[in-house]
């Protein structure tokens, strides 16, 4: 009876030896988990704020073009109101030229006691030239911009189809990001939401 006793005590202390150990297991493959769970934070966290920073930085890139882009447009209105203001000019001057010409014309010589001045029509008639063509050549010209602009628009595909396309033909995100002028990050993205 000791010994059915003892034995049944030595079984028993084995069956709890297993299951201490099988819960041991379990307790380290949480931890495990755990684990990898805070390193895939970790990994999503830095992935999210290097897009972010990544952004940024484009949107200042941005935010500098059409700065610049805006100061250009600003130095061409200039430009133009120059030239503008010059057209007047010499249209106005070659006005008062006219009508100088027409009153010492009609004055004579021997009364006013000045020789007769005249004015080469050839300035006059070159300046209206100028002017005109510039009126006609300038509507034209931004129409047929303005075309040119809306059709390569329509022509081209959209930033997402250039990356895709660019992916199907085996280029590599950097070399993608580098064509697009994009972030790793963004074109890595949208080929994953697109795959």
């Amino acid at each position: 009876m000791v010994v059915s006793l003892v034995i049944i005590l030595v079984i028993s202390q084995l069956i709890c030896f297993y299951f201490l150990v099988i819960l041991n297991t379990r307790i380290a493959k949480f931890k495990d988990l755990e684990k990898r769970q805070d390193q895939l934070i970790r990994e999503m966290d830095d992935a999210i704020s290097l897009y972010l920073v990544e952004m940024k930085e484009e949107n200042d890139r941005l935010i500098a073009e059409l700065s610049s882009i805006k100061q250009i447009e600003n130095k061409n209105k200039e430009i133009k109101d120059q030239k503008a203001a010059m057209m007047n000019l010499d249209d106005v001057q070659a006005n008062s030229g006219e009508a100088q010409e027409e009153s010492l014309r009609n004055s004579h010589p021997a009364e006013n006691g000045a020789p007769k001045v005249t004015i080469p029509k050839r300035m006059a008639t070159n300046a209206y030239k100028q002017h005109s063509l510039a009126n006609e050549n300038s509507t034209p010209r931004k129409q047929a911009v303005e075309e040119e602009v809306e059709k390569d628009l329509q022509a081209l595909p959209s930033f997402e189809q250039k990356v895709l396309n660019l992916h199907k033909q085996g280029k590599t995100i950097d070399e993608i990001a580098k064509l697009t002028q994009k972030g790793k990050t963004e074109i890595e993205l949208l080929i994953k939401f697109h795959a």
